[in-house]
């Protein structure tokens, strides 16, 4: 097994790469050390940091770069921030690689590069972000389109994997569930609107999937998203089942963002991001649907279904409230 730069890797996806990846291999290059037990190598730096990315790629022998630091929030974070991160940052360990002779980079984009787009999407859709998050890893895509194209013998595989959740996630999912586990959510409108997603099992195992069995130079792009392909109501209805809750409550899309508005005020005279906004409602009863074709073409098969995955984090979640 190659030596493995993980930028990012004390997160929670990169936690499931030191699960399945021998962690002996792993020089785990983040901002902060993992909570988590791991037999890699520690190293505490910044990927906007040139010296810093310098000095971990001399002192080990990095193979293969696996880059998942990133600015990612909806809240709280200025336009400069997600540029400064995710694509500055990714111009860094481009030019650390150069220096060190490495040749083989996989990103993790996402599917925000697409931005809300009225069709499904696949690889061959052409980007249009609407939000700095999107921008900015679209322009972290375009650094390494750049690098890989400079010499004939590079590689650069970019993953943009939907809204990913599982256990150990305390991001939008949390959230829903949380919400649902209190009585506080209820169906807009008819809740039909697809929602793609990601369970982390399935995304890490298909991201290994792609090292070992797409050995190709140059730039290959891979969306990622779990089938079947669930709407709002059924995500929240296999949740609240999980949780033996009830979902009592159907509104209008326009009493719903109404009920929100409160939160915006609160938000904006406090600071604090909140669970519910008018934002976030139309967020949740927008579609963003997402399909994955390439990552089936080269023979992939996800361990876990869509409703286990579920499942899966909802029980998660029940342990980790007790805990609190």
């Amino acid at each position: 097994m190659p030596k493995i730069l993980l930028t990012g890797g004390s997160g929670f996806i990169g936690s499931y790469f030191h699960r399945l990846l021998p962690q002996e291999d792993i020089v785990n290059f983040d901002l902060v050390k993992p909570t988590f037990e791991t037999k890699a190598t520690i190293v505490v730096g910044d990927i906007r940091n040139k010296e810093e990315v310098e000095a971990v790629c001399r002192e080990y022998p990095i193979d293969l770069v696996i880059s998942l630091a990133a600015k990612h929030h909806d809240f709280g974070i200025e336009q400069d921030e997600y540029y400064d991160t995710n694509e500055d940052g990714t111009r860094v360990i481009c030019e650390a690689a150069t220096k060190a002779g490495v040749s083989k980079i996989l990103f993790y984009s996402s599917v925000a590069v697409y931005g809300l787009q009225t069709a499904c999407t696949t690889e061959a859709s052409v980007p249009k972000p609407d939000h700095p998050y999107g921008g900015s890893k679209l322009a972290g895509e375009k650094v390494l389109e750049a690098w890989c194209s400079a010499q004939p013998n590079r590689q650069v595989i970019i993953i943009r994997p939907t809204v990913v959740y599982g256990p150990g996630n305390k991001a939008n999912m949390f959230s829903l569930i949380n919400q649902i586990d209190r009585g506080f959510y209820f169906h807009i409108g008819e809740a039909n609107n697809i929602k793609s997603i990601a369970y982390v099992e399935n995304l890490v195992e298909a991201t290994l999937y792609i090292l070992k069995n797409h050995d190709q130079p140059g730039v290959s792009i891979f969306n990622y998203a779990d089938e079947p392909q669930l709407t709002t109501k059924e995500i929240a209805t296999k949740i609240a089942e999980t949780l033996n809750k009830k979902i009592r409550f159907t509104l209008p899309l326009s009493v719903a963002i109404s009920l929100g508005k409160p939160f915006d005020w609160i938000i904006a005279l406090t600071g604090k991001n909140l669970p519910v906004s008018s934002a976030r409602i139309k967020k949740l009863a927008t579609a963003t649907q997402h399909s994955a074709p390439k990552i089936k073409e080269i023979g992939f098969k996800p361990t876990f279904s869509t409703l286990l995955g579920l499942e899966k984090m909802v029980r998660w979640y029940k342990v980790y409230k007790k805990q609190q």
